[in-house]
């Protein structure tokens, strides 16, 4: 086997559409509404240079109202005074929120501000903080993740007599890229002939296409998920045949030769066993972590969170997956209620409390702090904050993870403070107003921002 090549990131087209539940009812209308939603939508700078759009968007969207006022002022604020500032604007906000405001690595193991904080509360977005910090534990930041090419036959004077599969590792990013370079690899290979057919194996994964909130189906707001994907997954057909597709045409242009048809199933033990021919990686798992939560990806946290589970032979699978996060947030000290990995689902839940200590102790980690750390987006520079606290002592100093649903908004992060890091979670509950409640989270911010005492 010749040749690895890691994919490139695609970038997140954002949606324009409210950030709310799919009825199972509506399930089958999801493919027009998706369309209609990347047909509306500007994409935004992706995260890592050289992307291209591939996935849908998450429903967190970038924030385009008025600033509220105040947030020019720059001067120092002590402890007490950030305290009283949290509190009023506190008081603005609906009664079902909670908030947590804490120093890493102060002096005082109290918190500069503790309101409701050990309530849980709906997490929107904010669970992809959860799935991608275990993402890194688990897996590692600098692992990828392989799709390989084995043959199931002999290869005699550059015929193959049998069948080529295309073996899924899980990859959500995998695409055109990767298509291309497996098809050459094979080509160097000697192979100029298949007389088999191209078989696609999703079998690294469960067939479940979405999360409990669109009853297990794809919906607007998350692409069919699988084992093997193309181009960020399809509406129109099975994603793992699409991909088969996609390499059969690759090999094609490749000058391969292929007489057989494209069909899905699991490789049998005897072709599993064999070395790969040809194996293509994504771009590290820091990378896909950070793609995920700079625009806040679903497809991207989902399919992540299978990947989780997918270890020794097992499947990987939304359950598995939301066990494996629950168990790491608890070795840290952390506690979450998780139903799947983007947080579309109403029921994932954790109180402001938890998030600030899952954050807390992903800074006390040398593998997880800056992976972690840089996957969030910038205030008033990028991601869904990138239109938010522009012009503010928080923009470029304070990175956070938006969360939105319907009666939903949060806000979770750090902030550079001239006395050291702050881990902040801001989250809001029985929210009518999105405006209203943006507008005080971004007040928030930039008072922790303004720490100087």
């Amino acid at each position: 086997m010749r040749g690895r090549k890691h994919s490139d990131l695609p970038a997140e087209r954002r949606s324009r559409a409210g950030d709310r539940s799919l009825p199972a009812a509506r399930r089958g209308a999801a493919a027009a509404v998706a369309v209609a939603l990347l047909a509306a939508a500007p994409a935004p700078a992706s995260p890592v240079a050289g992307a291209r759009g591939q996935a849908l968007a998450g429903p967190d969207l970038p924030f385009r109202a008025a600033a509220p006022t105040g947030l020019a002022d720059r001067r120092s604020m002590g402890r007490g005074a950030l305290r009283r500032k949290l509190r009023r604007l506190a008081r603005r906000a609906p009664g079902s929120s909670g908030y947590f405001v804490a120093r890493i690595g102060g002096r005082s193991s109290k918190p500069i501000f503790d309101r409701n904080a050990g309530h849980s509360r709906k997490l929107a977005s904010n669970e992809k903080l959860f799935t991608t910090a275990t993402a890194l534990h688990r897996l590692g930041p600098k692992w990828r993740i392989p799709t390989r090419v084995k043959i199931g036959g002999k290869v005699r004077r550059g015929r193959l007599r049998g069948d080529i599969y295309l073996i899924g590792g899980g990859d959500p990013s995998f695409g055109a890229d990767g298509v291309h370079d497996l098809a050459r690899q094979v080509r160097r290979e000697g192979i100029h002939r298949i007389s088999g057919r191209v078989i696609g194996d999703d079998s690294v994964f469960d067939r479940r296409r979405g999360v409990p909130d669109s009853n297990w189906g794809p919906s607007p707001y998350i692409a069919p998920l699988s084992g093997l994907v193309y181009g960020g997954s399809t509406y129109s057909g099975d994603p793992a045949k699409e991909a088969a597709k996609a390499f059969r045409n690759e090999l094609r242009d490749a000058g391969v030769r292929v007489g057989g048809k494209v069909r899905v199933r699991r490789a049998p033990g005897s072709v599993r066993s064999r070395e790969a021919i040809a194996e293509h990686e994504s771009a590290t798992i820091a990378s896909l972590v950070r793609a995920t939560n700079k625009d806040s990806i679903n497809f991207y946290a989902e399919m992540l969170l299978k990947r989780l589970w997918a270890k020794g032979g097992r499947k990987g699978t939304t359950n598995g997956g939301v066990k494996a996060v629950e168990r790491f947030a608890g070795s840290v000290g952390s506690k979450v209620r998780a139903r799947d990995g983007s947080g579309l689902t109403a029921s994932n839940k954790a109180s402001p409390r938890d998030v600030a200590r899952l954050l807390a102790a992903a800074q006390r980690d040398d593998e997880l702090a800056k992976p972690l750390f840089r996957s969030l987006a910038i205030a008033g520079r990028d991601g869904t904050l990138r239109s938010r606290m522009n012009g503010s002592s928080a923009a470029g100093r304070c990175r956070g993870k938006t969360g939105t649903l319907t009666g939903v908004s949060n806000l979770s992060g750090y902030c550079k403070s001239k006395r050291g890091l702050v881990v902040f979670s801001l989250l809001m509950n029985g929210v009518s107003d999105l405006d209203a409640a943006h507008h005080i989270q971004d007040e928030m911010v930039v008072a922790i921002s303004r720490l100087g005492s």
